[in-house]
């Protein structure tokens, strides 16, 4: 994968919108955090509304002009929003069991399926366990790819440890968009026949040789 085209189309896409995606990322954490000590009602609308983020990110991506209620989009679906729901808890409880085998399983689970929940968000009519399979299709041959890239940023993250996490202010939109970034570049290389860059059907087939570093 291109790294250097990824991170610069994203910094573009936030060019003029740093500031007003931080504040939709920031709302996000509030509302989550303000919710989960009801019932553990957070950790449900926390995925809900990083859709929303991904539908922002999205957007931008696509040079269009920041809308704030995207953010609550996926509210107004809410057969759409449990599937999503429930492949985050699905792709997490994976992670934590792997994390609890050994470390190395749970890095690799998380890298695997770490495309479902953007699948999920896209594809509404797409089954929860069809959206872990194609992220894991998706995924094959691009996990160290996947994990290289995030190591890329490792100078960002001390640099907001440094100052006391002043920069990850500036820091955290460009690396949430990066990420929406790398998924779409990533389809468009393992689902060649989905050249418009929008959806992911339930249908989903890849060659093997789609999946060579």
């Amino acid at each position: 994968m291109d790294f250097v085209l990824i991170k610069s189309e994203s910094k573009q896409a936030l060019a003029g919108n740093r500031l007003m995606f931080l504040i939709a990322i920031l709302v996000t954490v509030v509302i989550s955090g303000a919710l989960s000590g009801i019932a553990g009602l957070g950790i449900l609308i926390s995925p809900v509304l990083s859709a929303g983020l991904f539908f922002i990110g999205t957007d931008l991506l696509e040079r269009k002009k920041f809308d704030f209620n995207r953010l609550f989009d996926l509210f107004k679906d809410l057969n759409h929003a449990i599937k999503v729901i429930a492949v985050y808890l699905l792709v997490n409880l994976i992670i934590i069991v792997g994390l609890f085998l050994l470390i190395v399983p749970g890095v690799i689970w998380g890298l695997k399926y770490s495309q479902a929940v953007y699948i999920m968000i896209e594809n509404p009519e797409t089954d929860i366990m069809q959206a872990l399979r194609s992220s894991g299709e998706m995924m094959n041959g691009y996990k160290a790819d996947l994990f290289v890239f995030h190591l890329s940023f490792i100078g960002h993250f001390i640099l907001g440890v440094l100052t006391l996490g002043i920069y990850f202010l500036y820091f955290i939109p460009y690396y949430q968009i990066a990420q929406y970034n790398y998924y779409f570049h990533l389809k468009k290389v393992t689902n060649p026949v989905s050249n418009n860059n929008k959806h992911i059907n339930d249908d989903f087939i890849i060659d093997q040789k789609d999946y060579q570093i």
